[in-house]
């Protein structure tokens, strides 16, 4: 395993950190999303035929790692990753052909609605219900909380169809009657809502008839990893900006850097920066070997973010008290990471219910043998 970007990698990671360094912090929201859109960044992973740029899963992780340090908080991630991901794997053709095209030129934002509150669609119907009325479907429902849907123009909605074992996928048009969304406020400022389904009627042609409960956890799969490289890009940056404010920072006539106590601390914080990343990389490389068992892929990306989103915790928290009462302010934007990272967990969920999740789909085997020495 090659733990070195190649020369392409290293290439879009450089210009994506200049850019969230300069011109991203400059700009507003829609500005940004128009350049990002113009680097190509929003059909990273979508195919050339819808104006992609038809890289991987390792691009995608590199462009995200680079973002994590801003932190950039538009909702690339569901948008690009996501929902989008799941058109292009899922959709046909004409229904590709509307919304990726959209996507990739910034014209479009559409975001994946499928968790509800209090349910895990792994295991529990949706409370959301879509029922065929003749030659079309009607949905009933709502979502509590849905990343990035204050911006959006569509939504890819997860709903139970017949039987309560039976999934489906439909794209929903935020203009659609019966569609009321409802702006909330989040914890990093990228934006979320509410969405209520209304008996919203719509054809055969909106659902994504090759979607199953199986293409959206892979959908899911990929998301964490990317959320985890991310993460990554957010401890390298606050690895840095503490270390260089422990080097300034001056008290009773020394720096703080000169305490070994806080270089202890600082070495500890420098190895959870590099197991994250590491983890990181050998997701990747997992996720991207299109012959893994789709048990193994779930137990994968549950793995790497349990560890790296709580190492992505512990390493904000330090930051900031390592920034005594500096780190709490407004003035510095280390308290932004932490943020970030609470978002990213209620986005995808905390590490506390991934490791679950690891463990349950754990074989029983390797369970016996760890027990057993």
């Amino acid at each position: 395993m090659s733990l070195q970007n190649s020369t392409e990698q290293q290439m879009l990671h450089d210009s994506a950190s200049r850019w969230v360094t300069g011109d991203a912090k400059q700009a507003d929201r829609a500005a940004r999303w128009r350049q990002m859109a113009d680097f190509g960044w929003l059909g990273i992973t979508l195919p050339e035929a819808y104006g992609g740029l038809g890289q991987g899963l390792a691009e995608a992780c590199v462009l995200a790692e680079a973002l994590g340090t801003g932190p950039v908080t538009d909702p690339w991630l569901p948008v690009v990753i996501q929902a989008a991901g799941l058109l292009a794997a899922c959709g046909t053709a004409a229904q590709c052909e509307p919304w990726l095209g959209s996507v990739a030129r910034g014209e479009s934002v559409i975001v994946p609605a499928v968790l509800e509150r209090g349910r895990d669609w792994r295991t529990r119907a949706l409370a959301t219900r879509a029922v065929q009325t003749g030659p079309g479907w009607t949905l009933s429902g709502r979502k509590e909380l849905v990343a990035g849907g204050a911006w959006a123009d569509a939504f890819v909605v997860g709903a139970t169809i017949g039987n309560p074992q039976d999934y489906g996928l439909f794209v929903v048009a935020r203009s659609a009657p019966g569609v009321t969304v409802t702006p909330l406020e989040s914890v990093d400022g990228s934006g979320a809502c509410r969405l209520v389904l209304e008996d919203v009627r719509l054809s055969e042609s909106d659902r994504l008839a090759g979607a199953d409960a199986a293409s959206f956890e892979r959908a899911c799969d990929d998301a964490l990893v990317v959320a985890c490289a991310e993460s990554v890009g957010a401890m390298d940056t606050l690895l840095r900006a503490t270390a260089d404010y422990l080097k300034t920072r001056v008290q009773f006539g020394k720096p703080l850097a000169v305490n070994q106590a806080l270089r202890h601390r600082m070495a500890d914080l420098s190895i959870a920066c590099e197991e994250a990343r590491s983890m990181t990389l050998s997701a990747v490389q997992a996720l991207s070997d299109p012959s893994l068992e789709p048990a193994t892929r779930i137990r994968k990306a549950a793995g790497v973010r349990a560890k790296v989103g709580a190492l992505a915790r512990r390493v904000c928290e330090e930051a900031i008290q390592l920034h005594g009462g500096m780190g709490v302010t407004e003035e510095l934007a280390v308290g932004v990471f932490l943020k970030r990272q609470v978002a990213l967990d209620a986005m995808f969920g905390p590490p506390e219910w991934h490791l679950r999740r690891h463990a349950a789909l754990r074989p029983v085997g390797a369970a016996l043998k760890e027990i057993s020495q």
